[in-house]
């Protein structure tokens, strides 16, 4: 019986992913028989004029750069601590917390950084406007927390209490356990944390539009992190309803949303690649 199922979950996951795959491309053809090449690599975005992908794939790839900077350390350091450090009621008081905040929608998430983060930027740095690339990683960074966080905590719990036992055992102590007989057993857990992290960052649409100031252009310099920027998922948000069907504006955007489930299906791969590198190792 189960297996059935497990075919039939499989069968209608693929089949689903397909036709998520076959739309995306054929809405995609006009554009690149237009552009070719130029598309992924222009710089610019006029519509009706011009059409350039690499803005909003230079966004994408930053703010969620920076958004995975801000939640690794911190969602990992916090499941080491959850799991090795503190008691079962405080554990459980932290992942209910973890939780509680992975359930808030995001544009309530949005909100508060267009009125608490953007203005925070903007008087640290003296800027006339927060709203920009480093707003948005550190927004996401926050809001992918909770992912990173508890899902690195269940994998690190899950390790059997054998690998810690026999560390003390050896006279390690209990950082060392932690380095080198528990994290080295959770890495494909916390590397699919990592993975759904990542996905959800790039694929955020409401509170990257509030507070990454939409600009379809490159920063200059490249590594001006206070400059108004556009993502992937935020070009589509704010075009998408008004170029619906409209010639090669809505195929450009079409496009984009192809670009970004490369990106994603690339980065799963990848995640997938590591995790079975870290089961060999653990072998």
């Amino acid at each position: 019986m189960i297996p059935w199922l497990l075919g039939i979950a499989f069968l209608l996951s693929s089949s689903l992913a397909g036709i998520i795959l076959i739309f995306l491309i054929n809405g995609s053809l006009p554009i690149f028989e237009a552009y070719g090449w130029s598309f992924v690599t222009g710089r610019e975005w006029f519509v009706g004029e011009t059409y350039g992908a690499l803005p909003m794939m230079y966004g994408t790839t930053v703010v969620t750069g920076i958004a995975l900077g801000v939640a690794l350390p911190l969602g990992l350091g916090t499941a080491v601590m959850t799991s090795e450090v503190v008691g079962r009621q405080t554990r459980h008081v932290l992942k209910s917390m973890m939780e509680l905040m992975a359930g808030v929608p995001g544009i309530v998430y949005g909100l508060l950084g267009l009125v608490l983060v953007t203005t925070w930027i903007r008087d640290l740095f003296g800027l006339i406007d927060g709203n920009c690339v480093l707003t948005a990683g550190l927004l996401l960074g926050v809001m992918i927390l909770p992912t990173v966080m508890t899902l690195s905590e269940d994998a690190i719990h899950a390790v059997p209490r054998l690998y810690r036992q026999q560390a003390r055992a050896l006279g390690f102590q209990a950082h060392e356990v932690i380095l080198h007989a528990v994290l080295p057993q959770a890495i494909p857990g916390i590397v699919g944390a990592m993975l759904l992290g990542l996905t959800r960052a790039m694929g955020e649409t409401i509170a990257v539009m509030l507070v990454i100031g939409s600009l379809d252009r490159l920063p200059a310099p490249l590594y001006n992190l206070f400059a108004p920027a556009q993502t992937i998922a935020s070009k589509i948000g704010r075009e998408g309803a008004e170029a619906i069907g409209v010639g090669l504006h809505w195929n450009a955007l079409v496009a984009l949303g192809l670009i970004l489930f490369v990106m994603v299906m690339t980065l799963t791969w990848s995640a997938e690649q590591l995790g079975w590198k870290g089961r060999l190792h653990r072998i």
